[in-house]
């Protein structure tokens, strides 16, 4: 039997911080995608414009990553508020919904102690969703079938708060960086030889910068429009990609969204060494409250596996990463954000931290922070990480049965579970710690001899 998760804190507590929050938060913490529908109830985004051109083309993953197994890991964290989940669709001709999914999510949160468990609402579409007078809802990423619904944080606020190219512009350190905006206008994208010249006028800038340096779609998901360009062949592979992708995005071009900027890209220099990221939570005035600062597992190609978080290590991190965070703090409470943030912050030649990239949301990385007491203090575990997205050939009692010593003794935590379409195994998120490194790797690898092959980028 998996122990009772207890943890140190909850967003709720946090919200609750606030005076001036009135009526109680609903979290919908889905997260969009750009160019595939994932169910019937949630159409893509025109105005709020996403780019994924790296990600899982499969519909079943994407719906099973971004409507279920990311909501679960983000919740985890959330305390006694209302959580609101999309249902899967049954089949893809089908009017039914998977039910599942239900039964899966069911099974992640009750593994928290009670009083900090989430209450979880499912809806078909986001017409279904109906709050109480003074309610407010606190979203992943705006989706235009959201935007009607009265919010934490305005869509057009909390969009250019989560933009790659609005961050170069913000006033925070980062990494030298050139903007690439498109010259055409809403109606003008719409003609097919306007849209082919600007985008061989905008790739051009890629075309004749020398490697080294990174090219960022500027509503990018997850690393999945993020392209390290070391050197010419890299550059081929990646302007095969743009090519298309900024045909699209000129495309996604139109005069709801124009004043924010969907259709540009930005060029930043490559800084050595690896990025921290900084938990935080920013409070609508005064200094955020940072949870943790995590190392990150980054694979080849530049896109985020996971994080890793040393307990010991946290207090001197944070006294290091505080001027940094409150800098980033102020600018969020200048665009009107408040709530959860995850920072990637790196250290420049000279010691400076250097801003690389902003999620203005929970992050995977986030629950760590959350669980000090969990692992560290109750059970002697310094060392925890989390593993997204795992693709396992099991299902969830298999894996539970498998693995039943390490869930009683909280080495392992299952922070999202979401079983395939027709029981071919299993999308999920998993949290793994150790008293050290070196046991938290050795049980991570037996984790991973369960992965499935096929859905190997």
């Amino acid at each position: 039997m998996a122990s009772t998760i207890e943890l140190d804190c909850t967003l709720k507590q946090l919200y609750d911080l606030d005076s001036t929050n009135d009526g109680p938060i609903y979290l919908v913490y889905a997260i969009p995608t750009a160019t595939v529908q994932m169910s019937r109830g949630i159409p893509i985004s025109t105005k709020y414009a996403y780019q994924d051109p790296l990600a899982h083309k499969d519909t079943d993953i994407q719906a099973r990553i971004f409507t279920q197994v990311v909501p679960q890991l983000f919740g985890m964290i959330a305390g006694k508020m209302n959580l609101i989940m999309f249902d899967l669709d049954a089949s893809e001709s089908s009017h039914n919904i998977d039910p599942q999914a239900r039964i899966d999510t069911a099974e992640v949160m009750e593994q928290l102690a009670e009083h900090q468990r989430p209450m979880t609402m499912y809806v078909r579409n986001a017409s279904d969703i109906v709050l109480p007078p003074t309610a407010l809802l606190a979203v992943a990423n705006p989706m235009d079938c959201l935007e009607h619904i009265p919010a934490t944080v305005p869509a057009e606020s909390h969009y250019r708060a989560l933009s790659k190219r609005d961050l170069v512009l913000s006033g925070l350190l980062t990494p030298p960086s050139v903007i690439v905006d498109t010259i055409l206008d809403a109606d003008q994208v719409l003609d097919p030889s306007l849209r082919a010249a600007e985008v061989s006028r905008m790739l051009h800038t890629i075309e004749e910068k020398p490697p080294s340096y990174v090219v960022k779609l500027p509503q990018a998901l997850s690393g999945q429009g993020t392209f390290l360009i070391r050197n010419k062949s890299e550059r081929s592979e990646a302007l095969a990609v743009l090519g298309p992708e900024v045909d699209r995005m000129l495309r996604q071009l139109n005069r709801a969204n124009s004043h924010l900027h969907p259709a540009s890209f930005i060029l930043q220099e490559m800084v050595a060494g690896s990025a921290m990221a900084i938990s935080l939570f920013v409070p609508k005035s005064g200094d955020p409250v940072m949870t943790s600062c995590c190392d990150q597992f980054i694979d080849a190609s530049g896109h985020w596996d996971g994080g890793h978080i040393s307990y010991s290590q946290q207090h001197h991190l944070r006294v290091e990463y505080m001027p940094v965070a409150k800098a980033i703090a102020t600018y969020m409470q200048r665009l009107g954000y408040y709530g959860p943030l995850g920072a990637d912050v790196m250290t420049g030649l000279d010691g400076e931290h250097l801003v690389i990239d902003l999620n203005t949301r929970v992050t995977g990385s986030h629950p760590l922070g959350f669980m000090k007491g969990y692992f560290s203090v109750t059970r002697g575990f310094n060392d925890a990480a989390v593993f997204f997205p795992l693709f396992l050939g099991v299902s969830l009692s298999e894996f539970k049965q498998r693995f039943a010593a390490e869930l009683a003794q909280g080495r392992i935590v299952i922070a999202g579970w979401c079983h395939e379409r027709g029981g071919k195994g299993s999308v999920s998120t998993i949290i793994i710690a150790g008293e050290d490194q070196a046991r938290l790797g050795a049980l991570a690898e037996r984790v991973k001899e369960l992965r499935k092959l096929e859905h190997h980028h």
